[in-house]
Protein backbone atom coordinates (compact mmCIF):
# COMPACT_ATOMS: atom_id res chain seq x y z
CA UNK A 1 0.00 0.00 0.00
CA UNK A 2 1.09 3.69 -0.32
CA UNK A 3 0.95 6.12 3.18
CA UNK A 4 3.83 7.40 5.58
CA UNK A 5 4.04 6.89 9.07
CA UNK A 6 4.74 10.03 11.43
CA UNK A 7 5.96 9.99 15.05
CA UNK A 8 4.58 12.55 17.24
CA UNK A 9 6.71 11.31 20.18
CA UNK A 10 8.88 8.12 21.39
CA UNK A 11 5.82 5.79 21.40
CA UNK A 12 3.12 7.48 19.67
CA UNK A 13 3.24 6.69 16.12
CA UNK A 14 0.56 7.38 13.31
CA UNK A 15 0.04 5.66 9.89
CA UNK A 16 -1.60 6.97 6.82
CA UNK A 17 -2.50 4.13 4.09
CA UNK A 18 -5.17 4.77 0.75
CA UNK A 19 -8.51 4.87 1.74
CA UNK A 20 -9.21 1.33 0.52
CA UNK A 21 -6.26 0.21 1.55
CA UNK A 22 -6.72 0.52 5.24
CA UNK A 23 -8.28 -2.42 6.27
CA UNK A 24 -5.93 -4.83 4.73
CA UNK A 25 -3.07 -2.99 6.29
CA UNK A 26 -4.88 -2.88 9.75
CA UNK A 27 -5.32 -6.50 9.65
CA UNK A 28 -1.77 -7.06 8.94
CA UNK A 29 -0.44 -4.96 11.52
CA UNK A 30 -2.80 -6.94 14.45
CA UNK A 31 -1.35 -10.26 12.40
CA UNK A 32 2.14 -9.48 13.33
CA UNK A 33 1.42 -7.54 16.31
CA UNK A 34 -0.25 -11.32 17.65
CA UNK A 35 2.46 -13.08 16.15
CA UNK A 36 5.51 -11.60 17.57
CA UNK A 37 3.47 -10.61 21.22
CA UNK A 38 4.86 -7.05 20.74
CA UNK A 39 3.41 -4.42 24.02
CA UNK A 40 1.62 -2.22 21.34
CA UNK A 41 -1.37 -1.23 21.10
CA UNK A 42 -2.88 -0.46 17.20
CA UNK A 43 -6.29 1.17 16.43
CA UNK A 44 -8.27 1.87 13.42
CA UNK A 45 -8.95 5.49 13.01
CA UNK A 46 -9.86 5.58 9.64
CA UNK A 47 -13.87 6.02 10.23
CA UNK A 48 -13.17 8.73 12.74
CA UNK A 49 -10.89 11.20 10.87
CA UNK A 50 -11.33 12.48 7.26
CA UNK A 51 -8.48 14.35 5.18
CA UNK A 52 -8.29 17.32 2.88
CA UNK A 53 -4.99 18.06 0.58
CA UNK A 54 -4.68 21.37 -0.18
CA UNK A 55 -1.72 22.04 -2.24
CA UNK A 56 0.08 24.99 -4.61
CA UNK A 57 2.18 27.82 -4.10
CA UNK A 58 -0.17 29.42 -2.39
CA UNK A 59 -1.54 26.97 0.14
CA UNK A 60 0.75 27.92 2.79
CA UNK A 61 -0.69 31.61 2.47
CA UNK A 62 -4.32 30.04 3.04
CA UNK A 63 -3.39 27.79 5.83
CA UNK A 64 -1.84 30.99 7.73
CA UNK A 65 -4.73 32.91 8.10
CA UNK A 66 -6.36 29.65 9.60
CA UNK A 67 -3.25 28.30 12.17
CA UNK A 68 -2.59 30.65 14.80
CA UNK A 69 -0.64 27.98 16.89
CA UNK A 70 1.83 26.79 14.48
CA UNK A 71 4.93 28.33 12.44
CA UNK A 72 4.26 27.32 8.84
CA UNK A 73 7.52 28.04 7.81
CA UNK A 74 9.70 26.03 5.34
CA UNK A 75 12.55 26.03 8.24
CA UNK A 76 10.01 25.41 10.90
CA UNK A 77 7.36 22.73 9.45
CA UNK A 78 10.06 21.51 6.23
CA UNK A 79 8.67 18.94 3.46
CA UNK A 80 7.75 15.58 5.21
CA UNK A 81 7.03 17.02 8.47
CA UNK A 82 4.17 16.39 10.88
CA UNK A 83 2.81 18.65 12.80
CA UNK A 84 -0.01 18.89 15.70
CA UNK A 85 -2.20 22.12 15.02
CA UNK A 86 -5.71 23.95 15.25
CA UNK A 87 -7.14 24.87 11.60
CA UNK A 88 -9.90 27.38 12.23
CA UNK A 89 -10.28 25.88 15.29
CA UNK A 90 -10.79 22.16 14.52
CA UNK A 91 -8.11 19.79 15.58
CA UNK A 92 -6.20 18.61 12.92
CA UNK A 93 -3.06 16.37 12.07
CA UNK A 94 -1.04 18.48 9.24
CA UNK A 95 1.28 16.07 7.24
CA UNK A 96 3.51 18.22 4.54
CA UNK A 97 3.61 16.18 2.03
CA UNK A 98 3.52 15.98 -1.61
CA UNK A 99 1.71 13.54 -3.85
CA UNK A 100 0.80 16.00 -6.45
CA UNK A 101 4.51 17.70 -6.73
CA UNK A 102 3.63 20.97 -5.33
CA UNK A 103 3.72 22.71 -2.11
CA UNK A 104 0.93 21.23 -0.05
CA UNK A 105 -0.40 19.40 3.56
CA UNK A 106 -2.64 16.99 4.18
CA UNK A 107 -5.09 17.57 6.79
CA UNK A 108 -6.08 15.23 9.04
CA UNK A 109 -9.03 16.28 11.53
CA UNK A 110 -12.14 14.41 12.76
CA UNK A 111 -14.95 13.30 10.44
CA UNK A 112 -18.15 15.39 11.95
CA UNK A 113 -15.94 18.77 11.69
CA UNK A 114 -14.38 18.29 8.11
CA UNK A 115 -17.33 19.71 6.29
CA UNK A 116 -16.66 23.05 8.54
CA UNK A 117 -13.34 22.52 7.68
CA UNK A 118 -13.75 22.78 3.88
CA UNK A 119 -15.73 25.76 4.23
CA UNK A 120 -12.88 27.62 6.15
CA UNK A 121 -10.70 26.30 3.34
CA UNK A 122 -12.44 27.50 0.42
CA UNK A 123 -13.49 31.20 2.30
CA UNK A 124 -9.40 31.86 3.10
CA UNK A 125 -8.30 31.10 -0.29
CA UNK A 126 -10.77 32.69 -2.54
CA UNK A 127 -8.53 36.06 -2.09
CA UNK A 128 -6.37 33.38 -3.48
CA UNK A 129 -8.26 32.05 -6.27
CA UNK A 130 -8.66 28.58 -4.57
CA UNK A 131 -10.30 25.88 -6.47
CA UNK A 132 -11.45 22.15 -5.62
CA UNK A 133 -9.24 19.39 -7.33
CA UNK A 134 -10.49 15.76 -7.52
CA UNK A 135 -9.13 12.53 -8.41
CA UNK A 136 -8.31 12.93 -12.27
CA UNK A 137 -6.50 16.18 -11.43
CA UNK A 138 -4.64 14.59 -8.64
CA UNK A 139 -3.75 11.29 -11.28
CA UNK A 140 -2.41 13.63 -13.77
CA UNK A 141 -0.16 15.35 -11.35
CA UNK A 142 1.11 12.79 -9.73
CA UNK A 143 2.22 11.43 -13.03
CA UNK A 144 4.01 14.51 -14.59
CA UNK A 145 5.69 13.84 -11.17
CA UNK A 146 6.43 10.28 -11.55
CA UNK A 147 4.89 8.60 -8.47
CA UNK A 148 3.80 5.62 -8.89
CA UNK A 149 -0.17 4.36 -7.61
CA UNK A 150 0.36 0.55 -6.30
CA UNK A 151 -1.53 -1.71 -8.27
CA UNK A 152 -1.78 0.37 -11.32
CA UNK A 153 1.79 1.30 -11.68
CA UNK A 154 2.67 -2.41 -10.04
CA UNK A 155 1.28 -5.68 -9.09
CA UNK A 156 1.42 -8.88 -7.12
CA UNK A 157 4.72 -9.45 -8.95
CA UNK A 158 6.18 -6.46 -8.88
CA UNK A 159 9.76 -5.94 -6.47
CA UNK A 160 11.30 -2.64 -6.03
CA UNK A 161 14.30 -3.02 -8.17
CA UNK A 162 11.85 -3.38 -10.83
CA UNK A 163 9.65 -0.27 -10.37
CA UNK A 164 13.00 2.29 -9.29
CA UNK A 165 12.12 1.85 -5.85
CA UNK A 166 15.34 0.29 -4.48
CA UNK A 167 15.91 3.73 -2.62
CA UNK A 168 13.01 2.32 -0.39
CA UNK A 169 15.37 -0.75 0.87
CA UNK A 170 17.06 -0.65 4.43
CA UNK A 171 20.80 -1.72 3.70
CA UNK A 172 20.96 -1.63 7.39
CA UNK A 173 18.19 -3.73 8.66
CA UNK A 174 18.99 -7.32 9.62
CA UNK A 175 15.22 -8.03 8.98
CA UNK A 176 12.44 -6.41 6.62
CA UNK A 177 9.34 -8.72 5.11
CA UNK A 178 10.43 -9.65 1.96
CA UNK A 179 13.84 -9.11 2.14
CA UNK A 180 14.46 -13.11 1.51
CA UNK A 181 12.24 -12.74 -1.80
CA UNK A 182 13.87 -9.98 -3.12
CA UNK A 183 17.53 -11.19 -2.79
CA UNK A 184 16.18 -14.51 -4.30
CA UNK A 185 14.45 -12.45 -7.39
CA UNK A 186 17.71 -9.99 -7.83
CA UNK A 187 20.06 -13.76 -8.62
CA UNK A 188 17.61 -14.45 -11.28
CA UNK A 189 18.63 -11.00 -12.36
CA UNK A 190 15.55 -8.29 -13.78
CA UNK A 191 12.78 -9.71 -16.33
CA UNK A 192 11.47 -5.87 -16.73
CA UNK A 193 11.72 -2.63 -15.40
CA UNK A 194 9.22 0.06 -15.00
CA UNK A 195 10.25 3.66 -17.13
CA UNK A 196 8.68 6.74 -17.91
CA UNK A 197 8.13 7.23 -21.41
CA UNK A 198 6.92 10.11 -24.20
CA UNK A 199 5.51 9.05 -27.64
CA UNK A 200 7.90 10.55 -30.53
CA UNK A 201 4.40 11.52 -32.59
CA UNK A 202 2.55 13.40 -29.66
CA UNK A 203 -0.25 14.69 -32.29
CA UNK A 204 -0.54 10.71 -32.95
CA UNK A 205 -2.95 8.31 -31.59
CA UNK A 206 -2.42 7.67 -27.70
CA UNK A 207 -2.03 4.24 -26.45
CA UNK A 208 -4.15 3.33 -23.72
CA UNK A 209 -3.42 1.93 -20.29
CA UNK A 210 -2.50 -2.05 -21.01
CA UNK A 211 -1.83 -1.75 -23.98
CA UNK A 212 1.28 -4.27 -24.53
CA UNK A 213 4.52 -3.23 -25.56
CA UNK A 214 5.43 -5.09 -28.57
CA UNK A 215 9.62 -6.24 -30.02
CA UNK A 216 9.63 -8.36 -32.78
CA UNK A 217 6.44 -10.00 -32.42
CA UNK A 218 6.65 -10.45 -28.54
CA UNK A 219 5.27 -9.04 -24.98
CA UNK A 220 7.96 -7.01 -23.67
CA UNK A 221 5.61 -4.85 -21.36
CA UNK A 222 2.95 -2.98 -20.99
CA UNK A 223 1.83 0.80 -20.30
CA UNK A 224 0.86 1.11 -17.05
CA UNK A 225 -0.22 4.51 -16.85
CA UNK A 226 -1.11 7.60 -19.55
CA UNK A 227 -1.83 10.73 -19.87
CA UNK A 228 -2.07 13.89 -21.59
CA UNK A 229 -0.01 16.94 -19.56
CA UNK A 230 -1.48 19.86 -20.24
CA UNK A 231 1.54 21.27 -17.72
CA UNK A 232 4.21 19.69 -20.33
CA UNK A 233 2.29 19.99 -23.86
CA UNK A 234 2.93 16.22 -24.66
CA UNK A 235 1.55 12.73 -23.55
CA UNK A 236 3.48 11.04 -20.58
CA UNK A 237 3.00 7.58 -19.18
CA UNK A 238 4.91 5.13 -17.66
CA UNK A 239 5.38 1.56 -18.97
CA UNK A 240 7.40 -1.91 -18.03
CA UNK A 241 9.82 -2.86 -20.73
CA UNK A 242 12.62 -5.56 -20.91
CA UNK A 243 15.48 -4.22 -19.09
CA UNK A 244 17.59 -3.77 -22.10
CA UNK A 245 14.82 -1.66 -23.29
CA UNK A 246 14.79 0.92 -20.16
CA UNK A 247 17.78 2.75 -21.16
CA UNK A 248 16.71 6.69 -21.65
CA UNK A 249 16.38 7.71 -25.06
CA UNK A 250 15.35 4.24 -26.12
CA UNK A 251 12.80 4.04 -28.23
CA UNK A 252 9.99 1.42 -27.78
CA UNK A 253 6.51 0.44 -29.58
CA UNK A 254 3.30 0.18 -28.07
CA UNK A 255 0.41 -1.92 -29.88
CA UNK A 256 -2.42 0.52 -30.05
CA UNK A 257 -6.13 -0.08 -29.88
CA UNK A 258 -6.70 -0.79 -33.49
CA UNK A 259 -3.48 -3.15 -34.04
CA UNK A 260 -1.12 0.53 -35.22
CA UNK A 261 2.55 0.12 -33.67
CA UNK A 262 3.25 3.32 -31.60
CA UNK A 263 6.70 4.75 -31.19
CA UNK A 264 7.72 5.77 -27.71
CA UNK A 265 10.49 6.80 -26.49
CA UNK A 266 12.00 6.03 -22.92
CA UNK A 267 12.69 9.80 -20.94
CA UNK A 268 13.75 10.33 -17.43
CA UNK A 269 10.99 10.77 -14.37
CA UNK A 270 10.04 13.15 -12.93
CA UNK A 271 8.65 14.57 -15.93
CA UNK A 272 7.93 17.95 -14.09
CA UNK A 273 9.89 19.87 -11.33
CA UNK A 274 12.79 17.02 -11.33
CA UNK A 275 14.76 18.71 -8.45
CA UNK A 276 11.66 19.07 -6.56
CA UNK A 277 11.80 23.09 -5.71
CA UNK A 278 8.38 23.56 -5.81
CA UNK A 279 7.52 20.68 -3.31
CA UNK A 280 10.03 21.85 -1.08
CA UNK A 281 9.10 25.75 -1.33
Amino acid sequence: DDGVACRFSDENFYVTATTGGSDAVYRTMLFWNAQWRLNVDITNMTGGLAAVNIAGPRSRDVLEKLCTDINLSANEFPYMGVRMASVADIPARLLRVGFVGELGYEIHAPSSMCEALWDALMAAGAEFGIKPFGVEAQRILRLEKGHIIISQDTDGLTHPHEADMAWAISRRKPFFFGRRAIEAQMKRGLTRKLVGFTLTEPDGQLPEESHLVIRKGEITGRVTSIVYSPTLNKPIGLAFVAPDQAVPENKFSIKGHDGRMIEARVVSTPFYDPENKRQEL
